[in-house]
């Protein structure tokens, strides 16, 4: 319990405790139930994690368990649905365009009510936004937690009000919600890992040096995940040394301990970026601290997201690598249909059960394909042979067809739809899916 509760501290000091120390805590902390955890850091306020989740693997909930399923309480012939949808609500490109195609495909395409609530990455006032938009009669509620834990909170209140919860992006700690829309973000983490060991091989002859590890918010799953995909390739290579620093998903925040770490270790060889905005925080302080442009270059930047400034990096040869993390028009399209079959088929008859590859002929038939945005059809990549994410007929380039998995926090009793990343590299960062991803921004095809 002395492990857990130094790493709890350091959590919440900010201090960052040598590698080595980090990789014995490690292996001394073991994982906590995720019923025992839920009840007892939420009621305690706690929004950090003491552990590290192992990768999903029940495919059955334990025995004499019987899941709770909400009630289908709309006819959808005379009834015009009222969702809530929660955003972690930062200023940032991946908040913003699920915000827009939310809007876009329940507003515009389905032609639903919709009640935003933009907490501004403040957990409390994400589960009071809830509340509130509970209080307000909303019939379903499409949701991306902030904190794992301490948002477990919303499949509380949508337990009680007998709503119908679909989560995007994250997971939290609860049984209710019907299904969770995301990517893989160990296999995020365990891929830029591996593409980290190789370049050093190729550069260095061998896999060594230092490598800082930027992280997001700590009491995200999405950061343990990613963080763990990292950790167990790295730790079988005892010559490269982590530097880890981070707590949030704002680059504005972890830019001075970004520049610092930098700072302290000129001789850096790798940055492992958990979200797209920390390379502009890597390059501008190596600017800024005066490291030739050639050494910026050769610096081995991989990354779990996909940010325009990624496509800036690329085009300047100073980002290598990105895991394209799946966005409005790739998740939450999937959220609003999910919660159609569930008001015309009810649960558990509408969600994808544990095993099965996931189709959208089979599971979301009613997908809006054609839907356009100024002449556009953001979906279109859906289904694109080559680059089309979870449910294509076709193989996909990375993957194939994903099987449903158990949620990481809710296990065996939320399906988890794995919606593929987009591997980009410096070869293929022009390619045309990326694109469509950023109308907003205004970046398009390459001509």
């Amino acid at each position: 319990m002395w492990a857990a509760y130094e790493l709890f501290a350091e959590n919440m000091s900010g201090e960052q405790k040598p590698v080595e120390q980090k990789v014995s805590r490690r292996r001394f902390i073991g994982y906590i139930a995720a019923a025992v955890v839920a009840a007892g850091a939420v009621a305690a306020g706690a929004t950090y994690y003491l552990t590290r989740p192992p990768a999903p693997t029940t495919t059955t909930p334990p025995a004499g368990y019987v899941k709770k399923w909400p009630t289908p309480k709309l006819d959808l012939k005379k009834d015009i649905p009222y969702v809530c949808t929660a955003f972690i609500g930062l200023a940032n490109p991946w908040d913003e365009l699920n915000r827009i195609g939310a809007e876009w495909y329940c507003k515009d395409v389905l032609g639903w009510q919709m009640e935003i609530v933009w907490p501004e990455a403040d957990v409390k006032r994400e589960n009071d936004g809830v509340e509130t938009a509970i209080k307000k009669g909303v019939d379903g509620i499409v949701a991306c937690p902030l904190d794992s834990l301490a948002n477990a909170k919303i499949g509380e209140m949508a337990m009680n009000a007998d709503i119908p919860l679909v989560e995007f992006g994250i997971d939290m700690y609860h049984s209710w919600p019907l299904a969770m829309y995301q990517r893989d973000d160990y296999d995020s983490g365990k891929f830029c890992a591996l593409f980290a060991v190789d370049e050093l091989t190729r550069m260095y002859g061998k896999p060594e040096g230092k490598a800082l590890h930027i992280h997001g918010y700590r009491g995200s799953m999405s950061d343990f995940l990613r963080s763990a995909g990292w950790i167990d390739v790295i730790s079988k290579y005892p010559d490269i040394q982590t530097i880890e620093v981070g707590n949030s998903w704002v680059a504005t925040a972890e830019y001075p301990k970004i520049k610092a770490a930098l700072a302290a270790n000129p001789d850096l060889r790798v940055a492992y970026e958990e979200m797209g905005g920390f390379h502009e925080c890597v390059v501008t302080g190596a600017r800024e601290l005066g490291w030739p442009e050639k050494k910026i270059q050769d610096l081995i930047c991989v990354n779990c997201d996909l940010f325009p400034v990624n496509i800036i990096g690329y085009e300047e040869g100073t980002q290598d690598y990105c895991h394209m993390m799946p966005t409005g028009p790739d998740m939450l399209t999937e959220c609003f249909e999910q919660l159609r079959e569930f008001w015309k088929k009810g649960a558990p008859d509408c969600i994808p059960p544990i095993g099965e590859p996931f189709t959208f002929e089979k599971y979301l038939p009613e997908m809006q394909w054609d839907a356009e945005v100024d002449g556009f059809k953001p979906l279109q990549f859906l289904r694109d042979p080559v680059w089309g994410i979870a449910g294509s007929k076709t193989t996909n380039k990375q993957y194939g067809h994903c099987p449903v998995k158990p949620a990481p926090c809710g296990g065996p009793e939320t399906s988890w739809i794995v919606i593929p990343d987009r591997i980009i590299t410096k070869e293929d960062y022009k390619e045309l899916c990326i694109y469509w991803n950023w109308p907003i921004w205004g970046l398009k095809a390459w001509k």
